[in-house]
Order: C-alpha cells, then structure tokens, then sequence
C-alpha cells in the first residue's frame, strides 16, 4: 500500500534510524515569512511540517509523519528541523538525534505553501506542502486511521480463520488415529477370548490335580496338594490383573468417545453440514472441512465394528470368571 518513493519522499518527516537526517531547501517570496504549518500527503501518509523563521532569515522546526503499513497499522516518527531563506530559495535539514549532520533537499516558495524537490529514484519529484493547521494533518491521519481498519480486520479474520483450520486438522488426526487404533482392538480383542478358555483348563486341570493328591490320605501328596492350591491363588492374582485392564479399557473407549462425539458436534453447524452458516461466519475453509468429514465418516463406520469386539471381550471375562470362581471356591476346600 506504499509508495516506494514515499522513503525519500517524508524522510525530512521520519528521520529514519538509519538516516543521518533530512534537508529541505525551502523558498521565501521577499520579506515574507515562511513561519507556519504546512501538510503534505498522499494515499497511504501524511507529513506536518512546523517551521519559524528568525529576523536574520534562518528557521528552526519539527516535523511529523504518519504512514500506513502494509498491515494497516500506522507507522509515525518525528524530528527537529533547521534551515535558512534566500530570496525565493530555502533550505531545510532534518535532523536525526544525536546526530548533528543532515540531508539536503531544495525547494521553492509558492502562494500556498511549499514545493520540495524529492528523490524518486534516479528521478526527481516534487512534494507539495500545503500551508493550513495542525487540524489539516489530523483529519488526513484519521483518515489514514479509517483506511486501516479493514486492512487489520482482514488480517485478524485471517489468523482467527487459521486457528479454526487447526483445530479442524487437529481433530481430524485424533479421529484417525482412534480409527487406526480400533482396527487393531477389532483384531486382537477377540483372540484374548481364548485367555479366559485357557485358564480355565487350566484351573481346573490343577483343582483336579490337588482334589487327587488331597484325596491320597499321604502327608507327602497332602502337602502337594497344597502346593497345587497356592499356586492356584497365584494364578488368581494375576487373571484379577487381566480382568482390570479389561475394565479400564472398556472405561477408556466410553470416554475417548464421549470426548470426540463432543468435538465432533462442534462442528456440525459450521463445517460437517454448514445449515447454519450465513454470509460473513467465521468458518474453516473448505480443505480442512473436507478432510474433517472423510475422518468422521471413518470413525462412525468403525464403531460398531468396535463395540462388538469389545462386548465380546467382555463376555468372555464374565463367563470365564464365573467358571473360575467356582473352581477356585472349590480349591478352598481342598484339605
């Protein structure tokens, strides 16, 4: 939104950091004098110049600049400014503090102000300082002001607009990465069935070892039979690990679930079927939506699927742990 000339063009304005300083060369008509306030300015800044000339024709100033960014937001800087009247010619040097040096630049008096001679390039451009008020270069900066402020709020859509397409992405990968997550559940949960039918044989293979030796009436096959009993409670604290785990699973997949359908249902106004959306929404875009809608149809087509795996899990604990709790009440009574 800036002039590229505008650099050479306002630096009796900005005094930038990296500048020494500015001159102008400034024109008096006779004996008239060039005090005053004078404005310049264009589409994207303005420039105030204050100036009061002394009796022996020299003048010391300020000078202001406000610019508009790229972004929207003003930019504004300020310097001093000194500089001498000959005849219909002038001079003015901007200068940047602390330093005492500055730029030349050449200019002429006219009837409404002053015309400054401005670098452009490998060309020259004159810049036309209007003589008015303070109020002039106000007015100019607020509208400066106005024509950034749709500039700064596209910018901050944008950035609300990415933050939405993140939140979008991030929930399509938990999706993805649930759905990767239950076919592998899908696949091994119902072979851990067999667990449970192989620890009830063999359970009852050793309640049926320690129930013979019990019954040999010998002290040596008795205190096998003991042995055969505690090694049965072993067994039992640990098939009680398994069983936890199960129950924490199942625990988990309820609340993984309940977590996402909520995330899920934040977006069906906006971004899963958009029958809410009206002109000027804050929405996602339509990649990160796509993208969204493919993860939720996975996820809901892996569900079903997933529960069964789950329940039959479940299943096979109950049903085995019943098996076991009568075999190992029956290992309590081996004597």
């Amino acid at each position: 939104m800036r002039d590229p000339s505008k650099r050479q063009r306002v630096c009796l304005a900005v005094c930038l950091p990296v500048i020494a300083g500015t001159a102008l060369l400034l024109a008096g008509c006779g004996d008239r004098s060039v005090s005053g306030t004078y404005v310049s300015h264009t589409a994207n800044d303005a420039t105030l110049l204050q100036i009061t000339e002394t009796p022996d024709h020299r003048f010391t100033g300020t000078t202001r600049n406000v610019s508009l960014n790229n972004d929207g937001t003003l930019a504004s800087s300020a310097a001093n400014v000194v500089g001498s009247v000959d005849g219909t010619s002038l001079t003015l040097t901007v200068q940047a503090t602390p330093f005492p040096v500055g730029q030349n630049f050449g200019g002429t008096v006219t009837s409404t102000g002053i015309d400054l001679t401005i670098a452009r390039g490998a060309q020259t451009g004159v810049e036309h300082f209007v003589k008015g008020e303070t109020a002039d270069f106000d007015a100019v900066v607020y509208q400066l002001n106005q024509a950034g402020i749709p500039v700064i709020a596209a910018r901050q859509r944008g950035q609300q607009v990415d933050q939405l397409n993140r939140q979008v992405n991030a929930l399509t990968q938990d999706l993805n990465a649930f759905v990767v997550r239950a076919h592998d559940k899908i696949d091994k949960w119902p072979r851990a069935t067999v667990y449970y039918t192989h620890a009830v044989e063999v359970e009852q293979a050793k309640l049926e070892r320690a129930q013979h030796l019990a019954a040999t009436g010998n002290n040596v096959a008795q205190g096998q039979a003991g042995v055969m009993v505690s090694q049965m409670g072993v067994d039992k604290a640990q098939i009680s690990i398994t069983d936890d785990n199960i129950a924490q699973a199942e625990k988990d997949e309820a609340s993984r679930e309940v977590a996402l359908n909520a995330a899920i249902a934040r977006w069906n106004a906006t971004c899963l079927d958009g029958h809410d959306v009206k002109p000027g929404d804050l929405i996602p875009d339509q990649g990160p939506c796509k993208g969204l809608v493919s993860a939720v149809a996975a996820y809901h087509a892996v569900l079903p699927p997933l529960h069964n795996a789950l329940v039959t899990l479940a299943q096979a604990k109950t049903h085995g742990n019943e098996q076991l709790a009568t075999i190992w009440r029956a290992a309590d009574n081996v004597h």
